[in-house]
């Protein structure tokens, strides 16, 4: 009999260290220990519909990929002052960053409700995989940095604090950032693109193809105009306006208290 009592507390006490200490994972995930915490979904999305995420403190990262869906994954980390990446588990006394995720007529809305709290000084990084045809509406992000990459259509990105990174893209883009840099890789620019990016506080790097059709503003009244192309007046400058190859395309850059660099793509 006492035996029995004691494998029943015995039981009772490793279940509830089990509640103690839980991670977030998805639904057809089960806990492992030491795992980081992780919010996992998969969603169909097809080519040519619309994303749109608002988040407050963390990176965002979007890669294009040949597949009809959605894939996001959610992670949360702590940094250390030397800013390597720590393993962070739940316990019972905290509450999990709530995500909401919806679809409806063909756009998909990603949006962290709530990061306060526990979460104040834990980031959380969203790794998200669309098709490579994509509407980017309403990135929105209060503090980090956006990284997009294989991908074309339109982006439209408002970044707080941080910096939006860009990679093989060709479309529309609208970028507004606040206090952060912007490097942007335009490719197979075609007439009907139109490119707009504003910083208030930080550098802008344009990278074209060489032979790319474009009709460039640029404007950087605190610092310098450089570019890799001929662009018919002498560098470095604090604005300017020129024309490249057929000049087609619109692209307007404004750096108010930035540089503004425009390369060829390698």
């Amino acid at each position: 009999m006492g035996r029995q009592v004691f494998r029943g507390v015995a039981a009772m006490g490793l279940a509830a260290l089990a509640a103690a200490c839980i991670t977030v994972v998805g639904p057809q995930d089960s806990p492992r220990p030491g795992q980081p915490a992780e919010f996992r979904k998969t969603v169909e999305f097809k080519a040519g519909d619309t994303l749109a995420i608002e988040h407050t403190l963390g990176n965002i990262t979007i890669s294009g990929w040949d597949k009809d869906s959605a894939e996001i994954v959610a992670t949360l980390r702590k940094a250390d002052p030397n800013g390597q990446r720590q393993v962070h588990l739940y316990t019972g006394e905290e509450l999990e960053p709530s995500i909401d995720v919806r679809r409806t007529d063909g756009v998909l809305r990603i949006r962290t409700k709530s990061l306060g709290g526990p979460w104040t000084s834990t980031a959380m990084d969203y790794s998200i995989h669309v098709p490579a045809s994509i509407k980017l509406r309403a990135v929105r992000l209060e503090k980090g940095n956006v990284m997009i990459s294989g991908v074309y259509g339109r982006i439209e990105a408002v970044i707080s604090s941080g910096g939006l990174t860009v990679k093989n893209f060709s479309g529309f883009l609208k970028a507004n950032l606040s206090a952060g840099g912007a490097d942007v890789e335009l490719l197979d620019v075609r007439g009907e693109d139109t490119v707009e990016i504003m910083s208030l506080e930080g550098d802008i790097v344009l990278r074209l193809q060489d032979g790319a059709g474009v009709h460039l503003m640029a404007d950087a009244p605190k610092g310098a105009i450089s570019s890799e192309f001929d662009l018919g007046v002498q560098l470095p400058v604090r604005s300017l306006t020129a024309k490249l190859g057929s000049a087609a395309a619109a692209v307007s850059l404004k750096a108010l208290r930035g540089n503004i660099t425009i390369l060829k793509v390698e």
